[in-house]
């Protein structure tokens, strides 16, 4: 298994936690970097994990675009099995990678071999085996051959890209699935404190919204 991150002027505190919950958990570590403003920092950070490499991007083409360079980089450096996606701010839980894996071989075989994707859940649950079908990039344990044809679709930026990576790899005949149980520390989405609310709410930038709004139309007509 060789995890593939992307990073895009992380905060390096959390950033460094994110590599630190990979030493032991994978083979290696492949980071994509999009144009970070730190990116001294990060290949500091990767000099400290065994087996980690970074591939540096000289502009910020989106979550999606990143993937896919650093799938086909993985693939020829590392060879992997398995390939698992991350955001420079998912956290992988101790033995998280071991324990799903452990799970797909108890799967009957007729079955296991359908699998194409199984997502490491973020939340507490009974660490049973649920159908995946609108799930986030971040945290996802991809099958290589799969990864190399689905991933991913650089044109969306960010918004629905994982949707649609997840619908390509249903499309080839195979399963999307999600292990039901807290196996990495994953946030989405944004928080802003509104004084005059006096609470935090849920918070994007304009451009997120337009990405959601314009990406969902395009796979609609399609």
């Amino acid at each position: 298994v060789v995890a593939v991150v992307v990073s895009h002027d992380p905060d390096l505190v959390r950033f460094g936690q994110v590599l630190d919950s990979l030493v032991g958990e994978v083979d290696g570590v492949v980071i994509v970097d999009n144009a970070s403003r730190n990116i001294n920092d990060i290949m500091k950070l990767c000099s400290q994990v065994p087996n980690c490499s970074v591939v540096r991007l000289q502009f910020n083409g989106g979550i999606a675009y990143a993937l896919m360079k650093g799938i086909h980089y993985a693939v020829e450096k590392h060879n992997p099995d398995w390939l698992l996606l991350l955001d420079d701010d998912t956290i992988v839980m101790r033995n998280a990678v071991r324990t799903t894996l452990k799970i797909l071989e108890k799967i009957p075989k007729e079955i296991r071999d359908k699998v194409g994707i199984i997502r490491l859940g973020s939340v507490r649950g009974d660490c049973r085996v649920y159908d995946a079908r609108t799930i986030a990039f971040s945290g996802s344990l991809i099958r290589r051959d799969i990864a190399l044809k689905t991933c991913c679709r650089s044109d969306f930026f960010l918004d629905q890209a994982d949707f649609d990576l997840y619908f390509r790899v249903r499309k080839m005949g195979f399963l999307t699935l999600e292990l039901n149980c807290k196996l990495v520390d994953h946030k989405i989405g944004n928080e802003i404190y509104i004084p005059l609310l006096r609470r935090t709410v849920s918070y994007e930038p304009p451009w997120r919204y337009y990405y959601i709004v314009r990406n969902s139309t395009i796979l609609f007509k399609e």
